[in-house]
């Protein structure tokens, strides 16, 4: 092979090489810029999501509409639509954002050192926490189960609901299988899993929603606030059986430790 043809193998080689390189960084660039594009529109349904919170924390869920997203934004009705299709599907939208911060509280909250019962009391604050905090979205998880919300809401948003809802509920139930595994929880003759975890949402649930809602009620308001769950929460459990029961341990002091170590100055949470 002489010199001359080693030359145009070279030269074919490299056009090769460069045209492979043109399309790589033509590949990165589009995925650069498809990139950004997303979370430009990640960012903007956040911000329209903020604003909505808002109007229905002063408007309420009936009076709440499309229209007045669009007056309080600097958004256009027709840009808002491409995020939501109807109010309904906002309120799913809401629904699956409250659902996210349950869940990175829940997982916080699961790094608590203590006993089982310690750990369960944990979540029940976190959800407390959400509760007050964000009332408007603590509610939206009820009001995004009604059929009139439900018929209305994209599939897609129905779908990641329901993914988020199994996985609150999965990891309420490990509560109660760490309990179960580490005998400070039996069974009871005729009792089940499943009616235990919804017991203690239902009771969590009520009480922060009595709280939130008709705190000046006189049942309500000569209760400490602070601690109704917690003591609501200890009715519940002894009823259970999970030991420590509450005259064998100070769950007063654990709920603050909670507060103090998991919660005050976090800025994870």
């Amino acid at each position: 092979m002489t010199i001359r043809h080693f030359n145009k193998v070279d030269q074919s080689e490299m056009s090769f090489f460069c045209k492979n390189r043109s399309t790589k960084e033509s590949k990165c660039i589009i995925r650069r810029v498809s990139a950004k594009r997303q979370q430009a529109i990640a960012d903007r349904e956040a911000e329209l999501l903020v604003i909505a919170e808002q109007l229905v924390a002063t408007e309420g869920f009936a009076n709440f509409t499309m229209d007045k997203l669009t007056n309080n934004s600097s958004y256009s009705k027709g840009t808002i639509y491409n995020h939501f299709n109807s109010k309904e599907d906002l309120i799913s939208a809401l629904c699956i954002k409250s659902l996210k911060k349950e869940l990175c509280l829940f997982k916080h909250a699961a790094t608590f050192a203590g006993n089982s019962r310690e750990k369960c009391l944990a979540i029940l604050y976190a959800y407390q926490k959400h509760a007050f905090e964000d009332p408007t979205l603590f509610m939206c998880v009820l009001s995004a189960k009604t059929p009139a919300v439900m018929e209305k809401s994209s599939p897609e948003r129905l779908e990641r609901q329901e993914e988020l809802t199994k996985e609150v509920t999965q990891f309420c139930d490990g509560l109660f299988t760490d309990a179960l595994e580490d005998g400070s929880l039996v069974l009871k003759p005729g009792a089940e899993l499943n009616s235990l975890v919804f017991a203690m949402w239902a009771m969590s649930f009520g009480t922060n929603a009595l709280m939130v809602s008709a705190g000046a009620l006189d049942t309500i308001s000569r209760l400490d606030n602070r601690l109704a769950q917690l003591d609501n929460a200890n009715l519940l459990l002894d009823g259970m059986g999970w030991h420590p029961l509450s005259d064998q341990w100070n769950y007063r002091d654990t709920w603050g430790r909670i507060e103090q170590q998991l919660f005050t100055n976090n800025p994870a949470t």
